[in-house]
This record gives C-alpha cells, structure tokens and sequence, in this order.
C-alpha cells in the first residue's frame, strides 16, 4: 500500500466525518420533520372528520340535497374535500365533484378501513385534483337504516412539502456552512500536527544526506507535550550524530587520503568477490577507474589467474597469503610482491580480502643495470689497467734497458692511463649531472645557442683538423634558449667528437641549428649534428644512450671512446627539460639532435 503524509490522512477524515455527520443530521432532521407533520395533519384532518361526523350521521336520514350542500358548503370553508361513501362503495356526496360521475370507491386504502369500522389513512396523487393528497377516513353510519358508510376528508400535502424543502434547504445552507469551518479547524489541526513532523522529516533528511552544515534544529514551542518530548529527543539525537559524523568524517578523509596516496597498488575485495574499492595506484596499474569497478566481480575487472587464485586461496584459509606475480600489459613484464590479507568483521568473520601489491619492476630494472653498470665499469677499467699492467712488468723484467722498447711501452702505459683518466672524468661528471638533476638546483638562463655552437667547434676544430674534417655551423636565425651554457656546450662536443671519430677522412660534419613549435604552439629549438660515418643498425638504436653502451666494442675502443659521452649528453637534455634523438642509416651517416624549448619572447615568427 502506498504510503500517504500525515497531514491527508487527518484532513481528509475530519472533513469526511463532518459533512457525513451534517448530511446524516439533515436527513434525520428532514425525515423526522417529514413524519412529524404528516402524523400532525392526520391527527388534525381525522379530529375534522369526526367534527363533522355527526352532521353527515343526521343528513343522511334524509334527502339527499342537503347533505350534498353540506359537504360542498363545509369543505369550502374548511379548505378541505369532504367525500362521504356508502357500504357499497357509491359516493353519495363530494365538496369537490359530481359524485354522480365519481367511480366506486369502496376499495380506496383509505376507504376500505373505515368501511370495516376502522380508521384509514393513505396519502397519493389526486388525478381528480392533480395533487399530492392526504386522505383520511372514518366510519360513518348512514340513513335511517344506520348502515355502515365512511366520511373521507382530502387536504392537499403541497404546502407541507414547501415547508419541508425550505427547512431542507436551510439544514444544508447550515451544515454546509459547517462542514466549511469544520474543514479550516480541521486543516489548521492537521497542520499543527504535521509540521512538527515535517521539520523532523527535514532534519532526519540532512542526517541521511550527510550535510551536517545545514542541520535543522526543530522548534519545540507551540506543540504539545508529546510532540515537544520528541522534537527534543531529536534534536539532541541530532545533536549526538552530528558530532559523531565529524569524526567519520575526519576519520574517512584521513584514511582516504592514505589510500589514495599509497605508492603500493591496494584493492579490497567483498566475500562474494566483488571489488569494494581500489585506490589510484591500482587503477593505473589495470588501466582502469577506479570509480567505475565498483561493485563488480573481480574475474572481470582482474585478469590473471595468479592474482584469482590467491583471493580464492585467501578467502578459504583465511591466512595472510604472499606471493609474486608477473603482469604483460606492455612489452615488458611487471613484477609485484602481492600481499592477500583477510578482512574481518568485529565477529572475527571473514568478509573478504585485501590486496596490497608492490610494484618491483623498477627496483628489478635497477638492480639489473647497478649490476650491469658494475660489470661494464669493471670491464672498461680492467682492460686499461690490465694493458698497463702486462706492459710494466715487461719493463721490469728486462725491456727497460731496451730504449725503443721502453719507450714505446711507456707510451702504451701513458695512453691506457689517460684512457683510464677520460673513464674516470666522465663518471665523475656523470655523477655530478645526475646529482643536479635529482636535486633540481641546475641554474638556467636566458641566452642564445649561437655563442654556444660556435665555441664548441672552436673546441673540436683540432680533433678536427687531424682527419681533415670540415665543421660547418648551420643557423641562420638568432634562437634563445634558458640553458647552462658550460653544460650545453659539453653535451654538443660530445656530440662532435662521436661524428669526428666516426666519419671518415675529408668528410663533412655540420652543425645545425633550426626553430619548431608544437602543436600547442610551444617555440622549441633543434640543436643537429650531422655526419657522413658508417650509419648505426636499427637495433641499436634504442640502447644507444645507455652507459657503455657499444654497437661495435673493438672499433669504439680503437676510437679511444669511454662509452658515457652519449649518456652524458642524455642526462645534460633532461637537464634543460628538453631531450635527444638519433636518427641513422647505415652506410648514410647520422644525425643526433637535442631539442629544448626556446624562449618564446625571441623565437623568430614562424608565420613570416
């Protein structure tokens, strides 16, 4: 059944009975006033008749024209149709008609009763008279004979009728009149009533909403005792529950807050393994939302059967459950320690899990290139150290006192060691570079790269000059950047150096400097160092700006190269929010390019 408010089922009631009690009382009033005057006016045209009935009695002893005269003469005084009938039912005189032409009336209701010695009343529609009638008759003994006859006497029931609809009408203007003071006491009654609980509604409302802000406190005044009562339970059960919800509250953002700045990837699961929450880390780690996934089976959302398998294996022992797990979601496989944890209620029952997992790809990752940094250092410093080693107890044993040979294994030494040097210099700066980057504390200004290529071919034009090479500046436009000039300078002698060493005699290195926007319409500036040497395979290319990184090891090594100059120059771009690429093709040469973002107030206009 449809619940209905308060206030329609106490207006509409009182309402309800009040016209029901003024309709009953108009037709109890109308009914009984009916009755009454009718009982009235048989009483009272009966009392006529037996006035009259002695009269009738003696003129029927005789002719029958006086009795005749009597009754027209009687009834027209009386306003009242005087009938006189005989035992057989023959109309010997009426006030009213011929009562020669008249029917029988022995069988009238009204007649036959007083033709058997008793009283008869009846009341109808005179088709004589056209009205509604009252018909009362009495015996009546006739003629000398004394034989039984009946005084009937008519009077017209009209006039009481318009009385009777008059007092109708005037019950009904009353009752009506009633029934409308009845229904404002009635709406004023139920509206006290109801608007206390309607405020209580309110406030129970803003409890539900949770918005303690706007609580209504319920007035007590004006209500009655036990609605005060309540409305003051409310407001201090209000009262209680507001400050109850502030430390929910407190309490849920503090633990939303840790949830969702967990680094580790946390997923809670429901008994029916239905995903209950999961946090930032989670999402991003199944390319999911995390608002989206609640509620649903965790099959559908988690698919790995590791993963299922330890929320099943959790739930069913109800032990803490530890594992690692492997995930392809790209090329490379996701590693993570995966902790299930029971969930219990205050019953100690299980009512789900909790997963909690660690990512170890990047501690995996670094591990494996600590481990391969340390290999690579170790072989690139074992081969210098052990040449200058062989060469020395070469020495000892003997060649020194050979002059040409000592002297050309002391050159050996010199160059091993000055390799070893270069090793070391470039570890350090590494190092250093590295460090300003964690730290964020490089310094960077607004300046040209102009000034910068030009003094670093200045630098390189020796090394240059020693394969016969030609360096050649490309840049026509006058391009700023916020850079580090010492920094950016290296990054590009490395860069020359690598296409000095690589390209071949009389060749052509050139220096190219050009200005781009992006898309959003970011001013960047392209710093190119273009080569005619033997190009780099493909599959090189990705890993070539790792540490001791070497796509050819014997022919770097001739070249006299550490190995970490491209690092370097990897570690210097991100310096300066920028970053290099390389593009080559072997047997065509190479062109690594640095990219940084220009400063916009002196980019030229690309448009002209």
């Amino acid at each position: 059944m449809r619940n209905v408010r308060l206030f329609w089922q106490i207006f509409p009631t009182c309402v309800g009975i009040t016209l029901v009690s003024m309709l009953l009382i108009a037709w109890l009033a109308t009914t009984t006033g009916r009755t009454f005057y009718i009982d009235r006016l048989k009483t009272e045209v009966r009392e006529r008749a037996l006035l009259i009935e002695p009269t009738v009695a003696h003129l029927s002893r005789g002719e029958s024209k006086p009795l005749e005269d009597y009754v027209r003469q009687a009834g027209r005084r009386a306003a009242t149709r005087i009938t006189v009938v005989d035992v057989d039912g023959q109309v010997l005189a009426d006030s009213n008609e011929d009562h020669t032409l008249m029917d029988n009336h022995g069988k009238r209701p009204e007649v036959a009763p007083a033709l058997a010695g008793d009283t008869g009343f009846a009341q109808r529609l005179s088709r004589t008279l056209g009205e509604d009638m009252l018909y009362v008759a009495i015996p009546v003994k006739l003629g000398p004979e004394q034989r039984a006859g009946a005084l009937r006497l008519a009077i017209a029931v009209s006039p009481v009728e318009a009385m009777l609809s008059e007092l109708h009408r005037e019950v009904l203007a009353i009752g009506l009149a009633v029934s409308v003071l009845a229904a404002l006491l009635s709406l004023y009654s139920a509206r006290r009533i109801s608007r206390p609980l309607e405020e209580m509604k309110r406030g129970a409302e803003q409890l539900t909403k949770g918005r303690i802000d706007q609580l209504v406190k319920i007035d007590a005044e004006h209500m009655s005792l036990e609605m005060a009562g309540l409305a003051a339970s409310i407001n201090a059960m209000a009262d209680q529950i507001n400050r109850r919800i502030r430390v929910i509250i407190q309490q849920r953002n503090e633990l939303e807050a840790v949830f969702s700045s967990m680094a580790d990837s946390v997923v809670a699961i429901d008994a029916d393994k239905k995903i209950i929450r999961m946090n930032q880390a989670a999402a991003s780690l199944f390319n999911l939302p995390s608002e989206v996934v609640k509620g649903k089976a965790v099959e559908g959302v988690i698919r790995n059967g590791y993963l299922i398998e330890l929320i099943e294996s959790t739930l069913t022992h109800n032990l803490q459950q530890e594992q690692k797990i492997s995930l392809f979601s790209g090329a490379e496989p996701i590693i993570l320690q995966v902790h299930g944890v029971p969930l219990r209620d205050e019953d100690n029952r299980t009512m789900g899990v909790l997963l909690v997992m660690t990512d170890l790809t990047k501690l995996n990752r670094l591990e494996t290139i600590r481990q391969d940094f340390v290999a690579n250092v170790s072989h690139e410093l074992k081969t210098p150290i052990t040449a200058i080693k062989g060469y020395v107890e070469t020495l000892l044993d003997g060649a020194l006192d050979d002059r040409d040979t000592a002297r050309r294994f002391l050159d050996i030494v010199i160059r091993q060691a000055n390799r070893l040097d270069a090793i070391v210099d470039d570890l350090l700066t590494l190092s250093r570079i590295e460090d300003r980057e964690s730290k964020e504390d490089l310094m960077l200004t607004e300046a040209e790269v102009g000034p910068v290529l030009e003094s670093a071919l200045q630098t390189c034009a020796v090394h240059a000059d020693e394969k016969d090479i030609i360096l050649q500046v490309d840049c026509d436009q006058p391009l700023a950047a916020r850079i580090n000039q010492p920094l950016l300078e290296q990054a590009v002698i490395n860069l020359l150096n690598n296409a000095i060493a690589y390209s071949p005699h009389g060749s052509l290195v050139t220096l190219h400097c050009q200005g781009s926007t992006t898309v959003q319409g970011e001013p960047l500036v392209h710093l190119s160092v273009i080569d005619n040497g033997p190009g780099i395979a493909r599959e090189h290319l990705p890993r070539l700006f790792e540490r001791f990184y070497r796509c050819d090891k014997s022919r770097s090594r001739d070249q006299g190269g550490t190995g970490l100059g491209l690092s370097i120059v990897k570690h210097i771009a991100q310096l300066h929010n920028g970053s290099v690429e390389v593009d080559s093709t072997p047997g065509q040469g190479s062109t690594f390019t640095i990219t940084l973002p220009a400063v916009r107030s002196q980019f030229p206009d690309t448009d002209a």
